[in-house]
């Protein structure tokens, strides 16, 4: 059977990447560059063969004509990103591999649980899974199944439904007839504000906020994390802290079980995400 070998949560701040290439970088970023060398070291060292990207969409693959809550890639390759994020962000184009065989298995098995999967044959990937492949593994020679989510526009899926849907991504996972080993590559926010007045506030955004988020997913409280979680809670936290939602089902896929490490990290930034769970979970 296939065997999750390693799952991580990470940021996908799309200004990073330039960032930790200018000469002048803020104080906190070596910090941030140390953890995400550390996040990079993991996934070496569980050398997956496949790795199932859960990120969401910015308005880019869904709009309002059609906005699926979850989606799942079945393709051979995926292209990233688009044009706006080479021009705002400097993001480089990148072709991914995918893996249509695991995508498949998985949304099978997804269905077999109670979740229904949109799905896509003409994916374009965006910031949300582009930027973690460029912390973690920027030779982008791993291929992938990417999973995305609506933590944008809403109505957008509750809390308690992110990680079941998390728990039908693990069970389908486990139950895959082949001896892949997968990891799961997540990206998300904690407290985060964008085109919003607190976008440019040099500290945290909502410490509260961030101290509980990372509690609850270190001690796989998902009745704390789906009973505080309400869009009332994350929009006042910051207009983006819904990206949140992607840890939870992060958290469904982990079974709830402890990770081996959980940050929040107070880098002058808004809080960065980092957390793991090695050698499976």
């Amino acid at each position: 059977m296939a065997e999750i070998v390693s799952i991580i949560g990470i940021t996908h701040n799309p200004f990073m990447p330039r960032l930790f290439q200018q000469a002048q970088q803020p104080p906190g970023a070596a910090k941030v560059k140390e953890r995400i060398a550390m996040m990079r070291e993991k996934l070496a060292a569980a050398n997956p063969d496949v790795l199932v990207c859960i990120g969401n969409d910015h308005l880019h693959q869904f709009f309002m004509d059609n906005m699926p809550a979850f989606m799942i890639g079945k393709m051979d390759q995926y292209d990233g990103t688009f044009y706006d994020e080479t021009r705002e962000f400097g993001l480089p184009t990148c072709k991914l591999p995918g893996d249509v065989e695991t995508s498949d298995a998985i949304m099978e098995g997804a269905f077999a649980r109670g979740v229904d999967f949109s799905y896509s044959n003409e994916l374009t990937i965006d910031h949300s899974i582009v930027v973690p492949m460029m912390f973690v593994r920027p030779e982008m020679d791993i291929p992938i199944v990417p999973i995305l989510t609506n933590c944008i526009a809403p109505p957008m899926p509750r809390p308690r439904r992110c990680f079941e849907v998390g728990k039908a991504i693990r069970g389908a996972i486990d139950s895959l007839p082949t001896k892949k080993r997968i990891g799961v590559l997540v990206s998300g926010h904690l407290s985060l504000e964008i085109g919003g007045p607190k976008q440019f506030e040099r500290k945290l955004q909502d410490p509260e906020f961030d101290a509980n988020g990372v509690a609850w997913i270190e001690n796989g409280d998902i009745d704390s994390a789906a009973k505080f979680c309400t869009p009332d809670r994350m929009m006042r936290a910051g207009n983006m802290t819904t990206g949140y939602l992607n840890f939870l089902m992060m958290m469904g896929v982990a079974n709830s079980r402890k990770p081996s490490y959980a940050e929040g990290l107070d880098a002058g930034f808004p809080a960065i995400p980092f957390f793991s769970w090695d050698n499976g979970a």
